[in-house]
């Protein structure tokens, strides 16, 4: 019998990445703050995360076996949405699942944002200690603080993961990547010559597909250590730079570049680079899908936006 799989914020960008992924014999549902009428992907429920009410009849009507919590902010001008959704929307889900006497395994998406300032380029690992320098990485560190609560007093077997960077198809324009992608396709539409605002093209990330990053949580679910955490990371550091260059080197238009103070981040970490050797030597999960194919598919996915 297939297990029943739940997603909160399944319209997101990787709530959609793992639906595409799933075989169609898996049994998949899902919740969102929003259902699109065209989504025919997975059956949706639309709720809040911050909706205690509603969350529990959700949660008591599925039943999942396994639960991957997607529900988040990632980026706001508000301060206060980092705790109310990232923090409040967790303890909503496992109180819920308290609340119906549930205990699938619930896989966290923490982030790398908890290791903060990047300890000088050093690859970091799990033993690393966190220290956040902004509101989003706190959140998740307590959100990561909430969900591993409710396994050691509730016994509801929770998995963190801590991902770093992640690109490919459906990435935000909130991030870098994806905002240097638009621009370029809105470029490409013009049919002339355009310009890119850039901010900081110095920083260094570790990237990984979101491709990959959800073969990993699927793995993870099913092999995965209760009350761990793991870093989700390619392990090697690409400057932003790097990685418009990439992006300009596929445009069908020329670009120029114009230095914008707007898209520079405050408290941006000059270099981040992860280790994944735990995740690795337990699942053998490798990454497959290089950071060329992910912005070219990025760029492919502007391009058949329709909101350009």
């Amino acid at each position: 019998m297939n297990k029943l799989l739940f997603i909160t914020g399944v319209n997101g960008f990787t709530g959609r990445s793992l639906c595409s992924m799933l075989a169609e014999s898996i049994c998949v549902r899902g919740m969102d703050i929003n259902v699109p009428v065209n989504n025919h992907i997975v059956k949706t429920e639309a709720c809040d995360i911050r909706d205690i009410e509603n969350l529990p009849l959700i949660m008591d009507k599925y039943r999942p076996d396994i639960v991957y919590h997607f529900a988040g902010i990632l980026k706001s001008p508000r301060i206060q949405d980092f705790y109310d959704v990232n923090i409040n929307g967790t303890l909503n889900l496992f109180e819920s699942l308290a609340k119906t006497c549930l205990k699938p395994v619930v896989l966290i998406p923490s982030s790398s944002a908890v290791y903060g300032a990047g300890y000088g380029g050093n690859p970091i690992s799990e033993d690393f200690s966190p220290r956040p320098v902004t509101h989003y990485g706190v959140s998740k560190l307590a959100q990561e603080a909430v969900a591993l609560r409710y396994y050691y007093a509730e016994q509801i077997p929770v998995i963190c993961t801590r991902t770093f960077n992640l690109l490919g198809p459906w990435l935000p324009d909130s991030m870098a990547c994806s905002a240097f992608a638009k621009q370029i396709v809105f470029c490409e539409k013009s049919g002339k010559k355009g310009i890119v605002e850039v901010g900081n093209l110095d920083a260094m990330r570790d990237f990984t597909d979101v491709r990959d990053a959800v073969r990993a949580y699927m793995l993870l679910a099913e092999k995965g250590r209760p009350g761990t955490v793991y870093n989700i990371c390619s392990e090697k550091a690409v400057s932003i730079g790097d990685c418009l260059d990439i992006l300009i080197k596929e445009a069908r238009v020329k670009i120029d570049l114009k230095r914008s103070p707007s898209r520079i981040q405050f408290n941006d970490v000059p270099k981040q680079v992860g280790n994944a050797e735990k995740l690795k030597n337990l699942t053998g999960w490798e990454p497959e899908i290089s950071i060329e194919k992910s912005l070219k598919d990025l760029l492919n996915y502007w391009r058949n936006s329709e909101s350009l």
